[in-house]
C-alpha cells in the first residue's frame, strides 16, 4: 500500500511540476513586458505558487513514506534483515533514490520558505527570481526525485540480499571507534552534543555580530556531518547491544523514535539554514524586514526546540546503554 501511495504522490508532483515549469516561463517572459501583461504575470504567479506549494509538500511528505516504503519492501526481500537489503537490491536508484531524499527537502523548503516571505511583500519584488528558479533548478530537481523513485519500485525483485552485517561489522564506513577505539567514538560524542548547543546559542545572538549568521550556516553543515558519524559510529552498536554492529537501518527498525528524532533534528539544521538564507536573500535585495520578521522568529524556536530534542533523545539513548 505505502508502495501505491509512493508511486501516486511521484506520478502527481511529476505532472503539475511541468505545468508549473510551463507557468514559470510565461511569467519570465512577460515580466518585462506592459501593464497589463505584468499584471497577468503577477496573477500566473499566485498559480505558480500554489502549485509550488502542493509540488513540494508532496515531495517532502514522499521521504518518510519512502523510508516507511523502504521498511515495508525487507520481508519480500530474501536474505534481507533489515532496509539495507531492500536498498542492496535496488541499487543504483535505491542510493541515488536515498541521497535526494536526504538532500532535497532542503531546497524545496527554501523554495517553499522565500515563496511564502515573498508573498508577504506588497510589490512581489522575487517573482522574477522564484518562476526562474522553479524552472531551472526546482523542475529538473522534481524530474529526478520522481523518476529515481518510480525506479527503484520497478527494479525490486525478490532475489536474495546479503545481510547488512557484510557491510556494517566488517569494515564499517565513517566508523573511527572502528579505527581508533570507543573512546574516540564517545569524544565525537561529546563534540557533536556541544557543537549542536553552540549553534542553537549561536542562532539566538546573532544580531550582536554580522559574522554570526555566517558562523550558523557553517555549524549547521558542520553538526549535521557529526550528527551522521554519531549515529552510525557510536549510538547504533550502543542501542543495539552489539559493539561491531554499526547499521543505521537496524538501529530506525529496532528503535523507531531514534528515526522520528533524527528527522526532527534534520528539521532543525534545515530550518537554521532557511532562516539565514532567508535573512541574506532580504538584505540583498533591501527589503523591509518587518514584514517577515515573525516568520523568522518562528523558524528560529523551530530550529533551536528541535535541535535541543534530538540531542536529548540523543544522550537519553547512550546513558541508559551505558
Amino acid at each position: 500500500m505505502t508502495t501505491v501511495v509512493v508511486l501516486v504522490i511521484g506520478v502527481l508532483s511529476l505532472a503539475l511540476a511541468l505545468y508549473g515549469g510551463f507557468l514559470s516561463l510565461s511569467i519570465t517572459e512577460k515580466l518585462d513586458g506592459d501593464e497589463e501583461e505584468k499584471h497577468s504575470s503577477e496573477q500566473r504567479y499566485y498559480l505558480l505558487g500554489m502549485i509550488g506549494i502542493i509540488v513540494l509538500f508532496a515531495r517532502i511528505l514522499a521521504v518518510p513514506l519512502f523510508f516507511w516504503m523502504i521498511q515495508s519492501l525487507v520481508p519480500y526481500i530474501p536474505g534481507a534483515m533489515c532496509s539495507y537489503g531492500v536498498i542492496n537490491v535496488g541499487s543504483p536508484y535505491s542510493t541515488i533514490a536515498l541521497v535526494l531524499k536526504i538532500i532535497l527537502p532542503f531546497v524545496y523548503g527554501l523554495w517553499l520558505v522565500i515563496e511564502v516571505s515573498n508573498r508577504k511583500q506588497p510589490m512581489l519584488p522575487l517573482i522574477g527570481g522564484l518562476a526562474r528558479s522553479f524552472v531551472m533548478i526546482l523542475l529538473p530537481l522534481v524530474l529526478l526525485d520522481s523518476a529515481m523513485d518510480l525506479l527503484l519500485v520497478a527494479s525490486i525483485r525478490p532475489v536474495y540480499a546479503p545481510c547488512c552485517s557484510s557491510v556494517y561489522d566488517v569494515d564499517p564506513p565513517f566508523s573511527p571507534s572502528a579505527l581508533f577505539g570507543t573512546q574516540v567514538g564517545m569524544l565525537i560524542v561529546l563534540i557533536t552534543i556541544v557543537a549542536a548547543i553552540t549553534l542553537i546559542a549561536a542562532q539566538w545572538f546573532e544580531s550582536k555580530s554580522r559574522y554570526l549568521p555566517s558562523i550558523t550556516l557553517i555549524l549547521s553543515a558542520l553538526v549535521a556531518f557529526l550528527y551522521l558519524i554519531t549515529l552510525h559510529d557510536t549510538l547504533a552498536p550502543l542501542v543495539l547491544g552489539l559493539s561491531n554492529h554499526h547499521c543505521p537501518y537496524c538501529l530506525f527498525q529496532e528503535f523507531p523514535d531514534t528515526a522520528i528524532f533524527t528527522g526532527l533534528f534534520w528539521i532543525g539544521i534545515a530550518s537554521a539554514g532557511w532562516r539565514v538564507i532567508l535573512d541574506m536573500v532580504w538584505r540583498r535585495k533591501q527589503l523591509p524586514n518587518e514584514n517577515i520578521a515573525g516568520f523568522k522568529d518562528f523558524l528560529l524556536k523551530l530550529s533551536s526546540l528541535s535541535i535541543l530534542f534530538s540531542m536529548v533523545s540523543l544522550l537519553s539513548h547512550i546513558l541508559i546503554t551505558l
